[in-house]
């Protein structure tokens, strides 16, 4: 049976059965009148098409039934054809006809709406009257703030009840932000409210989410310094680094200098107070690497931009501090990790890293040391056979469960896992 085109509808008539979802009775009949579509009241030879929609009457319900048997007019959902007539919306008509009728009950129809596009959302978000409340204060304010949440939150059925919860926009930004929808949610005005003057300690973890979040425009980081220093301290990338820098806070600049996203002007700045931190985070080149080898080469040995000739460096060193945390950094080269497992020294060290080869972690596993068998349960690069039998064992069952490559594995290959 081939699609229907909703088109070749102009110029006939359509049966509803049941009731409307996305569009109300009103809008559907002004959408479909655009089309030259008409509604009939009841099945006769002019109906083109049923629609099966929502909260049908038994009388609806058997006419249906009825329909079905004998095949002869084509029968759809009601979501095809509302998605298509929402289609054919004109956003400008739309949002002036809201704007001079200030009808905020269709307005918030609209938002409810699945089918309008995200562009036309947000510009409809823009005309809605939050009449100086809350988010959940009144019905429609919730419903607004559901409308949000439902529209971009992607996992909704496993978490229905985060569209009526506070924290619900919060973890929207967490998991699903973007630049557009975060300036949107900082441009209604509970939440630009609260961003000029902070009162609200319900809506702490929307802003802190904000702050945190890496598409998060200069302007509302802007807004966010005065209370969020630290947090925005966190952010990768970094924005704001000079103003951060600035402040000339103890605790900000110790946050900055773990940051491995700070620019080397901002390291540059950072290395007089906090050697170690910059020796242990920042990105690093050869000038900076000569200059704090000396007295921090254990903490240069954890950094993950070591180049290679900096971990031959480091490894010709011979220091035992300094070798015991190299074992343990993921991206020393295979030649180096090589050697310090034949050295037998490392092997706690060595078991916590992810680059060592498969072939000694094998043999990490067969000498059964408690400790390194620990680490390996934990170690994503270990071998899914080497997990299971871990698994088995009560001291590293856990481990094992939250290891994320064991975890991959059974939701790929559909195991169960009590």
């Amino acid at each position: 049976m081939r699609a229907m085109n909703y088109n070749e509808l102009s110029g006939k008539s359509i049966l509803l059965l049941g009731k409307t979802r996305a569009l109300n009775a009103e809008e559907f009949d002004t959408l479909l009148k655009l089309h030259k579509i008409e509604r009939a009241e009841h099945c006769n030879h002019d109906v083109a098409l049923i629609i099966e929609g929502r909260m049908m009457n038994p009388y609806e319900q058997e006419e249906l039934a009825h329909l079905y048997e004998t095949q002869q007019i084509p029968i759809v959902e009601l979501s095809t054809i509302e998605e298509w007539l929402c289609r054919s919306i004109e956003p400008n008509r739309l949002l002036m006809s809201l704007k001079l009728s200030r009808n905020q009950e269709r307005l918030v129809d609209f938002l409810q709406n699945p089918y309008i596009s995200d562009t036309l959302f947000f510009k409809l978000l823009k005309l809605y009257d939050w009449q100086n409340e809350g988010l959940f204060d009144n019905d429609m304010n919730r419903d607004v703030t559901a409308s949000i949440i439902g529209r971009f939150y992607e996992d909704l059925d496993r978490n229905h009840n985060v569209q009526y919860a506070m924290s619900g926009l919060a973890h929207l930004i967490e998991r699903y932000g973007n630049a557009d929808l975060i300036d949107a949610i900082a441009d209604i005005s509970p939440i630009s409210r609260e961003l000029k003057n902070p009162s609200d300690r319900s809506l702490t973890g929307i802003l802190d989410a904000m702050a945190l979040h890496s598409d998060t425009s200069e302007p509302i980081l802007r807004l966010l310094m005065s209370g969020r220093a630290k947090l925005l301290a966190h952010r990768e990338p970094l924005g704001l680094e000079n103003e951060l820098l600035m402040l000339g806070d103890e605790e900000v600049n110790t946050i900055l200098s773990q940051n491995r996203t700070l620019s080397k002007e901002g390291a540059d700045v950072l290395e007089a107070s906090h050697p170690h931190l910059i020796a242990s985070n920042t990105v690093l080149c050869d000038t900076r690497f000569d200059r704090l080898i000396g007295k921090y080469a254990s903490y240069l040995a954890s950094n993950p931009s070591l180049s290679p000739a900096m971990q031959q460096r480091l490894f010709e060193s011979k220091d035992g501090n300094v070798l015991d945390v190299l074992a343990s950094n993921p991206i020393i080269q295979r030649e180096i990790l090589d050697r310090l497992f034949e050295s037998g020294r490392f092997s706690m060290q060595l078991a916590k890293n992810s680059a060592l080869s498969q072939e000694n972690i094998k043999i990490l596993f067969l000498r059964g040391e408690s400790e390194v068998l620990s680490a390996l349960a934990a170690n994503v690069s270990t071998p899914i056979e080497i997990l299971y039998q871990l698994s088995l064992d009560q001291r590293f069952e856990r481990r094992v469960k939250t290891n994320p490559a064991f975890g991959k594995y059974i939701q790929t290959h559909n195991i169960g896992w009590s």
